[in-house]
């Protein structure tokens, strides 16, 4: 319901009347809804090493997941409804996003239960292994330690 002047009961919120503009039409509310709505976040670092953007965005999510429950090397129990919520993924596109996880080795993935909810668990030190290949591939032209030049003063 998108009429400006009732509650969500249909009926006339107070100070309104039936001659009061209803508001902007729905596709137009529509509209700022959307863009005011959640933004889906995915950190550069993981979409290196998953070479793969949607992996790259559930393994963030996971790992924010992971964050906000404080639940750090524990196995988390997220819906494929919740991660199409968090990232606007389909199931299609999240079962893509876990082989390559899986394939990887950047997670743990179980299905349990009657209602055959996922449970997950970001594998940190796979994680933390290929980002460090990868800074150590991007900086392998540089020397190091640096080194003094012959002859040059200290």
């Amino acid at each position: 319901m998108y009429d400006m002047r009732l509650d969500p009961e249909g009926n006339l919120l107070p100070g309104k009347s039936w001659d009061d503009p209803p508001g902007p039409p729905p596709a137009e509310t529509e509209l700022m809804l959307s863009m005011l709505d959640m933004p889906v976040t995915i950190d550069r670092c993981f979409v290196e090493i998953c070479g793969d953007m949607p992996a790259a965005a559930v393994l963030t999510e996971l790992s924010t997941i992971e964050s906000e429950t404080c639940r750090r090397d524990q196995w988390l129990v997220v819906t494929s409804r919740e991660l199409e919520r968090r990232l606007a993924l389909p199931e299609k596109q999240q079962r893509a996003a876990r082989r390559v996880l899986r394939a990887k080795g950047l997670i743990g993935h179980r299905r349990t239960g009657p209602t055959h909810a996922d449970e997950y668990r970001v594998l940190w030190p796979a994680i933390m292994t290929l980002l460090r290949q990868k800074a150590a591939e991007r900086t392998a032209h540089i020397a190091w330690p640096p080194r003094r030049p012959e002859g040059a003063q200290p």
